[in-house]
């Protein structure tokens, strides 16, 4: 008869245990549904609420899938490193923090907030690495610890925290398009300039809506920060120095967004570059990926600069046109 190992073993009961609170046992009811012409609010497990959130505000919090994905994929790069560190583990610390996440999760199943389970779910996390592995596992593991707590879809942080950047981004593009005598307006979320659409006749205004004024992209900005911190540095204070930077990241990315929006506008009109109605067009897709474009160049410039200074940046790019000039030679 094959033996199970103790660890395999406890990791099976944990696994059980995790796919009990969030799988198979219903937690909320949320804003009930209607049954037969009636609201009836019945309880969903807390699976089905990820889900669900996952698809709402236009799919906002879809990069959610692939989280678990990232997190096994970079384990598995450096599981070398990570399987080296010594297994200590911390009972009283990983204990409390496990007694305090179900505490919190039984809090929610009460008042039937599943944001209080998906908090819950981070902090079992926690208290699991701690009970078993210990804290030094816990410091190699802390950025995909961060990097998992972007699987909950956080819905409620959206407007709150892309609300004052969008207008800081569409401030910030106001002041430009006057430097550069485009003439622009800021009034909240719309941008009023003098430039007139080559089509209709009219003056170009952006009506900049939080639902897509880009800056919603900040949470998915801040999953491929967390990616990236761990990937391309290793020191803990450069990491968190890369990560303070994500937000002015997402406004410098939606920034060249707008002005390719205004840039769009002005030479193929509003329709074009824009779209008619609520329509998207294909112009206003891509200068929506340039904002990753525009993220992911920043954050190798800033790993660059930190691991290097800018002298090896200069240098990096004579090699790279001393290569260039031969090719083209």
């Amino acid at each position: 008869m094959m033996m199970i190992s103790p660890k395999i073993g406890m990791g099976l009961v944990v696994a059980v245990l995790f796919a009990l609170l969030f799988v198979m046992l219903s937690y909320s009811s949320g804003y009930g549904q209607v049954i037969d012409g009636e609201v009836r609010f019945i309880r969903k497990p807390l699976v089905t609420h990820i889900v669900k959130d996952y698809r709402l505000d236009g799919g906002e919090w879809s990069f959610g899938y692939f989280v678990p994905v990232a997190v096994a994929g970079l384990f598995w790069l450096r599981r070398k490193e990570l399987l080296n560190t010594a297994v200590e583990p911390a009972l009283v610390g990983g204990g409390a923090f496990l007694v305090f996440g179900f505490l919190f999760y039984w809090a929610g199943y009460r008042g039937e907030q599943k944001y209080f389970g998906y908090a819950a779910g981070q902090i079992l996390v926690l208290g699991t690495i701690l009970w078993f592995l210990g804290w030094r596992w816990f410091g190699k593991l802390f950025w995909l610890w961060m990097l998992l707590g972007m699987m909950w879809p956080w819905r409620f942080l959206i407007e709150r925290v892309s609300a004052p950047l969008q207008l800081i981004m569409i401030k910030l593009t106001s002041w430009f398009l006057n430097v550069v005598g485009a003439g622009a307006v800021a009034s909240g979320s719309s941008l009023s300039t003098s430039a007139l659409d080559p089509v209709t006749g009219d003056p170009i205004a952006l009506d900049v809506h939080a639902a897509c004024s880009g800056m919603r992209s900040l949470f998915a900005l801040v999953m491929i920060g967390l990616v990236f911190s761990f990937l391309r540095v290793k020191e803990e204070w450069k990491r968190w120095v890369l990560m303070a930077c994500v937000p002015l990241v997402a406004v410098a990315g939606n920034f060249v967004r707008i002005l390719m929006l205004f840039g769009g506008s002005a030479v193929w009109g509003t329709d074009f570059a824009v779209g008619e109605g609520h329509e998207m067009s294909t112009f206003h897709l891509v200068a929506g990926l340039m904002v990753f474009v525009v993220a992911l160049v920043l954050l190798s410039l800033m790993v660059a600069v930190m691991e290097g200074g800018w002298q090896k940046v200069f240098k990096r790019s004579k090699v790279v046109r001393r290569e260039v000039s031969r090719e083209v030679g």
